[in-house]
């Protein structure tokens, strides 16, 4: 009997853990953690379940009484700025998060140009068509938590940038003065010529 016990568990085990790995991720509290895109694509089947959505908040903190909006973003962007990463790779993609006042109390810098916002993470529930705000597809947030402070991000155009802009400054002087002088000169002769002619 203990030996059939063991054949069957390890003929089983395996197999068992294989299909756990391959469900979607789930934390202690029972929240799936997702992304933007795993939302839009897979939306009937997150509609109602508590999520785990990571990303840069980004805009402005909409407070409506005890509640606000937050714009939460989980492109590539997120991380790194364009300007510090010099890569593009497609748009901007996020979520509308609904919180309670309080808790976005808790983000202390939001994305916007010149500025990379705190990276966070929510916690709450996923509303494909939330009958609370006119179909919006959004989160319910019931914590937030801050998990990297945003930073300043250095726009300043690089010296080699100026030192470009002078350049092609210079080339468009050097080229068009020249023209500029010959058609003057050009006229100067024409008028001297009927001048002669007049006289």
């Amino acid at each position: 009997m203990k030996k059939a016990l063991a054949i069957v568990c390890a003929l089983f085990l395996p197999a068992l853990l294989a299909c756990l790995s391959l469900s979607p991720a789930r934390a202690e509290g029972g929240e799936r953690e997702v992304d933007s895109g795993t939302l839009l694509q897979e939306w009937e089947s997150y509609d109602g379940e508590e999520v785990i959505f990571r990303g840069e908040a980004v805009g402005d903190v909409l407070r409506r009484g005890e509640f606000a909006w937050v714009m939460v973003n989980d492109d590539h962007y997120s991380t790194r700025a364009l300007h510090e990463s010099g890569e593009l790779r497609g748009g901007n993609s996020g979520v509308g998060v609904w919180m309670p006042a309080e808790e976005a109390e808790k983000i202390g810098r939001l994305g916007r140009h010149g500025s990379l916002g705190d990276y966070i993470e929510v916690r709450g529930t996923f509303h494909a068509d939330c009958a609370e705000h006119g179909g919006d597809f959004d989160i319910h947030a019931y914590a937030v938590r801050v998990l990297e402070a945003g930073w300043e991000v250095d726009t300043s155009p690089s010296t080699w940038k100026y030192l470009g802009l002078l350049a092609a400054a210079l080339f468009a002087l050097a080229t068009t003065v020249p023209f500029f002088l010959r058609r003057l000169e050009d006229r100067r002769s024409a008028r001297a010529l009927l001048r002669r002619d007049l006289d």
